[in-house]
């Protein structure tokens, strides 16, 4: 049975919560098969994961909601959180809501949006239209620059306090968990635990009520950088180069195929084919 918002809320304190991200129908169908609770995926990473891009801020909602269909048929009992893509939110409140209905309506349980401050207003018309939605506080990435780059938030006291303020006002919106990303690990386990609701971490620590990871770290499917964050349970990338190799290597050698890789014909339906293009002029 395919959780539900209130699951995720009251798994606080009783169970930590495993969070993935996924784009394509194979490794959301594989998440479920595992048991993973919470399956998200946004613009950013449909631009970084099939584009190759550094930069993400030019998803476009048509593309996400392509994903998203895809991730809904290959995990379609597993919680999925669909972020609305950079700039999609900026427009007013009334555009927002209406693209979180549109992810919605394609098969996400829940929506995104990243930062606190004003943003904050906007998640409050998503939520009181009965709208799940998440939160995001820290390194929000989406807004890196404006940040100084990718770095942890909260190494200062002033920082932290206003993370903990923002907290507190998405906690009284309405969202269903708050992600954590890149916060001093010290911060983060005291704001889980003066919260109600769950914050899942990413980067911050043990402390927080789950944990997400992203799909192309967990699986080691790039040959870039590991933020010190991540863990690679797989090795798939170098995997890969390693298999294509072989399948090229046995290729050029005649390894493969072999018969039993092909498909036989009947030795006098063969008879009959060798017999009637040999009539053919």
């Amino acid at each position: 049975m395919r959780k539900t918002s209130r699951d995720i809320l009251n798994s606080k304190n009783i169970k930590k919560l495993t969070h993935v991200t996924s784009l394509d129908y194979f490794t959301a169908r594989a998440a479920e098969e595992a048991g993973i609770d919470i399956i998200g995926l946004g613009g950013t990473a449909v631009e970084m994961f099939f584009k190759g891009k550094e930069n993400g801020s030019a998803s476009t909602m048509e593309e996400l909601l392509f994903c998203l269909g895809a991730v809904r048929r290959g995990a379609p009992n597993t919680y999925i959180m669909a972020s609305i893509p950079y700039g999609l939110s900026f427009i007013s409140d009334e555009e927002t809501l209406r693209n979180a209905v549109k992810l919605i309506k394609c098969g996400a349980d829940a929506t995104k949006i990243q930062g606190g401050g004003y943003k904050i207003e906007k998640i409050k018309k998503i939520t009181r239209e009965g709208i799940p939605c998440s939160g995001h506080l820290g390194l929000t990435t989406m807004y890196a620059s404006s940040l100084g780059g990718f770095k942890s938030v909260g190494k200062k006291a002033n920082e932290a306090i206003k993370l903990y303020k923002d907290a507190l006002k998405l906690q009284e919106a309405g969202v269903v968990w708050i992600e954590l990303e890149c916060v001093p690990y010290k911060v983060a386990d005291e704001i889980t635990k003066r919260l109600e609701i769950p914050t899942i971490g990413v980067g911050s620590g043990p402390g927080c009520n789950g944990q997400l990871l992203v799909i192309e770290d967990l699986l080691g499917m790039h040959d870039r950088y590991y933020p010190k964050h991540c863990k690679k349970y797989l090795d798939f990338y170098n995997d890969s180069v390693k298999a294509f190799k072989e399948f090229k290597k046995d290729v050029e050698e005649g390894i493969f195929p072999t018969p039993d890789n092909s498909f036989e014909i009947d030795s006098k339906e063969y008879e009959i084919f060798l017999e009637g293009i040999d009539k053919i002029i």
